[in-house]
């Protein structure tokens, strides 16, 4: 029986490193493929393969550079496979493109860690006004709505608290001043 419990385990551990890193293994592949139907079909191959070579990931290293090179294969594979059409980049270009969104799911990945830390600085009304107005299903109408306020106060509100993130967020990157893309 422990050999069951290895494997629930090892099956635990794939899936939650990879439930947290998809959105950007699929933000990595699209940007290799260009065409979001691809980029679908090619994060699919690229999960399939890294749970069959699970294996050989070792624990505690980074997981989202494993993925991506994992991805990187399989998307080279598919433009390999799609040459024929002649919208298809080199694969020098590939490359290129395969290090910039590596390099743009890093800076991405570091806005949204400073964007949750600030989020939790916020005074509890305004946490709670923007969980509330960006829940799943939610809008600011219907919060507006269910809290007997105007949305057109909350949606004020919200450019402020918005604000107030964004200036957060440049401090904690040390963005300061600095334009931002």
């Amino acid at each position: 029986m422990p050999i069951e419990n290895s494997n629930s385990d090892r099956h635990e551990d794939f899936v939650a490193l990879y439930v947290r890193h998809e959105p950007a293994v699929f933000s990595f592949v699209l940007g290799m493929v260009g065409r979001t139907a691809d980029a679908e079909d090619v994060t699919q191959r690229a999960s399939m393969t890294m749970w069959r070579c699970f294996d050989k990931y070792k624990t505690g290293t980074n997981f989202r550079n494993w993925a991506f090179q994992i991805a990187k294969n399989e998307a080279l594979n598919h433009l390999t496979k799609a040459r024929r059409d002649r919208h298809v980049f080199g694969e020098q270009l590939i490359e290129l493109l395969a290090k910039d969104c590596s390099e743009e799911a890093e800076k991405l990945d570091a806005r949204r860690r400073a964007l949750d830390s600030c989020v939790k600085k916020l005074p509890e009304d305004e946490h709670e006004m923007v969980s509330g107005c960006y829940a799943e299903g939610a809008s600011i109408r219907s919060f507006a709505k269910q809290q007997g306020a105007s949305a057109n106060k909350f949606y004020k509100r919200l450019n402020r608290i918005r604000a107030k993130l964004h200036h957060c967020i440049e401090r904690q990157l040390g963005l300061g001043e600095q334009v931002i893309r």
